[in-house]
């Protein structure tokens, strides 16, 4: 039987996945090519719309950072029917990442990167209205 519960496992699983060592593209992690255009551009934060598809700000949006979300979000329904729940009590589903441009620190592991916190948080809301999120926060640095 599929139940509502779940969806809170998802929402914490989804964006530990996106942002984790094990998500690396290319040459670099996820959030270090995302951190290295937010720097660029001085962009520091990224939206999400899981279920349409939808990423802003463009300016963020390089080929790696888009090939990892348009994966992630290609497995999302798959991960949702596996913790128990449904995509049909998934309303909406939506993912932002923001770097805190202004605050930087010598990372601890290399000390020879400088490293920015950002913030993860993913917002599911169910056909009940139900909000499921959770926000995660940690620091890292662009490796190139």
């Amino acid at each position: 039987m599929k139940r509502h519960k779940p969806l809170k496992s998802v929402s914490h699983n989804f964006g530990n996945s996106l942002v984790s060592c094990m998500n690396h593209i290319e040459d670099n992690y996820f959030l270090g090519h995302l951190l290295k255009q937010a720097r660029k551009t001085k962009c520091s934060k990224l939206e999400v719309d899981i279920l349409n598809k939808e990423m802003s700000p463009a300016k963020l949006l390089t080929k790696p950072v888009i090939k990892s979300l348009n994966n992630w979000i290609s497995l999302y329904p798959d991960m949702v029917e596996r913790s128990g729940s449904s995509m049909d009590y998934v309303k909406s589903a939506k993912l932002t990442i923001e770097f805190n441009l202004n605050e930087s620190r010598l990372d601890s592991t290399f000390k020879k990167y400088i490293e920015n916190p950002y913030v993860c948080e993913v917002v599911i809301i169910d056909d009940k209205g139900k909000v499921y999120n959770k926000k995660q926060e940690g620091w890292w640095f662009p490796e190139t």
